[in-house]
């Protein structure tokens, strides 16, 4: 099985043009300054890399969380 937080970790940092290393898995979408209109573009481009159907909710607010509903589907 893919790294998946690794995996997720890297398309956030890409399309924040960011580090890796500066991408919290503990920090919020929203403290990261994602809105829901960038998570949905992020979400379709996880689901294709990851080739698995992500269903987000709101409580779905870090990467931690976002893992741990992947691993769990």
């Amino acid at each position: 099985m893919k790294d998946v937080k690794g995996t997720i970790i890297r398309i956030i940092a890409e399309y924040l043009d960011k580090e890796e290393s500066e991408i919290s898995s503990s920090s919020t979408f929203t403290e990261m300054g994602l809105d829901s209109l960038d998570i949905m573009e992020l979400v379709m481009q996880m689901q294709e890399e990851l080739d698995r159907k992500i269903e987000l909710s709101q409580e779905i607010t870090t990467i931690d969380k976002l893992v741990e509903l992947i691993e769990k589907q």
